[in-house]
């Protein structure tokens, strides 16, 4: 168990992992299942291992980043997280900073909307993003 501490230890010290994605890594060291677990509650108990907290910091860097929720929600189910909520609002302002990121001229509204659409955003969003952004510009 001490081993298996340690090596968890020494991966969290390099980066933040979600408790599915580190239990992963330590099955793939060859370590038993059933004392993985054990570890990674103590760990989660804790406070070493928070996947709420790390969920919400990717969700705040895809904001930012103007990712939209359905780019996310295939970024976390490969790290073995399968839910996400995305509230309108959030939506919009990821579609606002992509849109205010990409484009620095006027452009048409059928483009706006056309590149909102191929980046996954949901079609509610895209409307009030492109009239938004539009509307911004004059």
């Amino acid at each position: 168990m001490k081993k298996i501490k340690s090596v968890a230890f020494r991966l969290l010290a390099k980066k933040d992992y979600y408790k599915q994605e580190l239990k992963q890594k330590l099955l793939q060291k060859g370590f038993n299942e059933n004392q993985i677990e054990k570890v990674l509650d103590e760990l989660e108990e804790k406070g070493y291992i928070n996947d709420d907290k790390l969920i919400q910091r990717h969700k705040e860097l895809a904001i930012q980043k103007g990712k939209s929720p359905l780019y996310l929600r295939k970024k976390l189910y490969q790290k073995g997280i399968s839910q996400l909520d995305f509230s309108y609002e959030e939506e919009l302002e990821a579609a606002l900073n992509l849109l205010r990121n990409k484009y620095k001229k006027q452009k048409k509204f059928y483009d706006v909307v056309k590149f909102l659409k191929n980046r996954g955003f949901s079609y509610s969003v895209i409307q009030e993003a492109a009239n938004k952004f539009l509307n911004e510009e004059e």
